[in-house]
Parts: structure tokens; sequence; C-alpha cells
């Protein structure tokens, strides 16, 4: 849960600092940081529910763009019913009866202040999900080396060159029986070698 809600949390508070600096005309308002904590804590929830949810993998395997874009949207309505129901509650409580409360959030909805919400959070749970897969893709660890750690001075192949032999070193466990890739004498044995041993080499 911690992932995603740091995250949420950084991107909730860059939107609202941004927006208050061009429409309101000031910095900081603790009533707007604490609506921001919350949201981000509704998402992170909201994440890890979703993620319990056997649809959330329904395109495992796809083209990238179909897993990216599908869980994208899932995120995306699961953190809306969320939102919808913690709302409801909070009117509920402070009106006391749903009755009331649902006049009270019918009386003060916006559609352009729903809108503009639901497109933040679709583009941010564009970049959490492109960067999630990706990772998923490369190997744990393997995303935040390539953007922090690794350096061209320290490997022969450039960071373009690392990617595809890893992508190719994927397909090939993903295409190749065990005993034909593990036997140096096959051609995907061979080749397996030979990426292995280009990701080992380092500069003299």
């Amino acid at each position: 849960m911690l992932p995603p809600t740091l995250y949420f949390f950084i991107a909730f508070n860059l939107i609202v600092f941004t927006t208050n600096l061009l429409v309101h005309d000031y910095w900081f308002r603790l009533s707007g940081f604490l609506v921001v904590t919350t949201t981000a804590l509704v998402v992170g929830k909201s994440v890890l529910v979703a993620n319990r949810i056997r649809l959330i993998d329904r395109f495992r395997g796809a083209p990238l763009i179909q897993p990216i874009l599908y869980k994208t949207i899932f995120y995306t309505l699961i953190v809306l019913v969320a939102r919808i129901l913690e709302r409801f509650i909070h009117f509920a409580i402070d009106h006391r009866g749903f009755t009331l409360a649902f006049g009270a959030a019918v009386d003060e909805f916006s559609w352009r202040r729903f809108a503009a919400i639901q497109i933040w959070l679709f583009t941010c749970f564009l970049i959490y999900v492109t960067a999630t897969e990706l990772s998923a893709l490369l190997g744990e660890g393997q995303l935040f080396r390539l953007f922090f750690r690794h350096r061209s001075s320290e490997h022969r192949l450039t960071r373009r060159q690392h990617v595809r032999a890893l992508m190719e070193l994927s397909r090939l466990a993903e295409t190749t029986p065990r005993d034909k890739l593990l036997d140096p004498a096959t051609p995907q044995g061979n080749r397996l070698v030979t990426i292995v041993d280009a990701l080992r080499r380092r500069p003299r």
C-alpha cells in the first residue's frame, strides 16, 4: 500500500499546489493538504483492494498497451466507487441520515469538478501503471537501476542494448522448452549463453 499512497500523495499535492498558484494566488492551505492526504490514502487502499481482484490480470501476457490501459481504467473506476462511498458516508454522518445525505450530495455536486478530478486520476494512474508494468517486465529493481545506478562507463552495453537483451532473454524463456534452453548445443541454448555473457561483461 505504501508505494501507491506515497506516489499519489506527491502527485496530488503537486496538482493542488500548482492550482493554488494559478487560481487562488496562494502557496499553501492546511485544509487542502488534509484533503489531498486523505484522498491519497483512499487511493492507496483502493489499489490494494483492486490488486486482489482476479480481473486485474485479464490481459497478462498481452502487448503492454493493453494491460496498461485496462489497469488504468480499472483502477480509476475502483477509486471512483471508493470516493463516492467515502463521500456518501461522510455526508450521512454529518446530516444524520442517508436520505438527507443523498440530497446534500446532489446539491453540492459539480460536473466540472468531477470531470477535472477524474481526468487527473486517470493521468496519474496511467503514469503509475506504465511504471509498474515496465518494472515487472524488466525484473524487480531493474527499472531503478536503469534510472539511478547504471552508468555507460560501467557497462559495454548501452542502456538500450541492456533492455533489449533482457527482453530477448524473457522471450527465450517463454518460447523455449527448459531442456533446450539449458543445452548449449542447441541454437537457443547457445543464444542464452551469448546473452548472459553480454550482460555480465565489464569494461577493462
